[in-house]
């Protein structure tokens, strides 16, 4: 499956276009860090992975609902978030019943994330960025869903490094994606699709062809 994170600023696109990639793109980044996690000798075992994943999402989504703040009408920011947060339960649905077995993996995660949105609200964005308790807080949940070996080292990990190195890969994908000519909703361009006419069917704007 491949998703762009980049389109062209002339472009029109839907909140619902933008949130599936932004949500593709979330899936990524965390399973990215996984391998991170894993290669800088943290250990996740196989319980552990999937409640490491679901904090990475909360925090990536969070993040994006402050970074489109100020460009988005709070109508399309609510549009945005509902649509991460549900294509974001989706993947963790699907993965984890591939991985685990199967389960209400959907309804755990959206439990999660209810209760993260509202203890992320506690904490600001200084400069359009997370602050030392947003990051913070983030580093603190992987702290309990990770082995106890890791507990020494591992928030220091999330606060200095992880959590600022995905928060800078999630922001520029916010920048390319929100910042296109113009953002409609599905409705309009579906009306918009009907309404077009054919090339075949255009008049001709060649005068040697009147």
């Amino acid at each position: 499956m491949r998703v762009k994170s980049k389109w062209h600023k002339t472009q029109v696109k839907t909140i619902e276009d933008i949130g599936g990639a932004m949500a593709f793109i979330c899936w990524r980044i965390t399973k990215n860090h996984l391998e991170d996690l894993i290669n800088e000798g943290f250990v996740i075992e196989k319980e552990q992975v999937f409640d490491v994943i679901a904090e990475y999402l909360c925090f990536l989504i969070q993040s994006i609902d402050r970074l489109v703040f100020k460009t988005l009408s709070t109508e399309q920011r609510q549009e945005l978030i509902n649509k991460l947060a549900k294509q974001s339960a989706f993947y963790y649905q699907e993965n984890k019943t591939e991985r685990i077995g199967e389960g209400n993996h959907w309804k755990s995660f959206v439990n999660t994330y209810n209760q993260r949105s509202q203890d992320y609200s506690d904490y600001d964005f200084i400069g359009n960025e997370p602050d030392y308790r947003f990051l913070r807080y983030f580093g603190e949940k992987i702290k309990l869903v990770m082995t106890n070996i890791d507990e020494k080292w591992i928030v220091q990990q999330m606060v200095e490094i992880q959590a600022p190195k995905a928060f800078k890969k999630i922001a520029q994908s916010v920048d390319d994606l929100v910042s296109v000519n113009k953002i409609t909703s599905k409705e309009e361009q579906i009306k918009r699709k009907k309404e077009k006419i054919p090339r075949s069917k255009r008049k001709s704007t060649r005068s040697d062809l009147q």
